[in-house]
């Protein structure tokens, strides 16, 4: 009898994956990181306490400097073809509105030659009843710089201050909502020949500023 014995060659045994086997470990890592990482967050978003307190409502303002005549931009004074001792008078009112208590003064702008040969005297009062008008004027019973009641300014419109800073300060050192003095300017022409021929321009400024 023959016996035949038949070998068969078994396929060989599959090798693993190392490329996937590698990812999954990747995988696995990052996993990892970002579970502890949003383990922290959490822990963080929850390590402290808070309080507020808040004020509100809060607000704010300026006041104001306002002082305005009654001139109605009409000029107060003129003299024309005058000779020595000609003469103008004239009254302003000034009124004063704003809400913070301020400082005035008093200065001018002045053209020409014939101003240094003008005369000019400024009294401060009340009770006159309209612009260019003196009737009823009265001055303060203050003789300010010894040159009689009221009289603030006495010598010539050349020299006159022309700055704020130089500026001729109201005797009233602190002006208040609804002050309204009247002023009297006098002007007139010196007796000299040397005011033959001249003229000149001048204006009145009143400045206010808050103390």
């Amino acid at each position: 009898m023959r016996i035949q014995i038949r070998i068969e060659r078994k396929g060989a045994p599959a090798q693993p994956n190392l490329r996937s086997g590698r990812r999954s470990r990747k995988l696995l890592l990052t996993l990892l990181v970002l579970g502890t990482v949003g383990a922290l967050a959490g822990v963080g978003s929850y390590a402290a306490f808070t309080s507020t307190t808040t004020n509100t409502g809060n607000s704010f303002s300026t006041g104001t400097v306002a002082i305005a005549d009654n001139d109605l931009d009409g000029a107060m004074l003129a003299l024309t073809n005058a000779k020595p001792a000609d003469s103008d008078t004239s009254c302003i009112r000034v009124s004063y509105t704003g809400s913070l208590a301020a400082t005035v003064r008093l200065y001018s702008t002045q053209t020409g030659t014939l101003p240094q040969y003008l005369n000019l005297t400024i009294t401060r009062g009340t009770g006159a009843t309209a612009f260019d008008n003196c009737t009823n004027f009265t001055a303060d019973g203050t003789n300010y710089i010894g040159q009689g009641n009221g009289v603030i300014y006495n010598g010539t419109l050349g020299s006159f201050p022309t700055t704020y800073a130089a500026g001729l300060v109201d005797p009233d050192s602190s002006w208040t909502n609804g002050e309204q003095p009247w002023y009297r300017f006098v002007v007139s022409v010196q007796d000299t020949n040397a005011a033959q021929n001249l003229s000149g321009t001048a204006g009145f400024t009143w400045e206010a500023r808050n103390s």
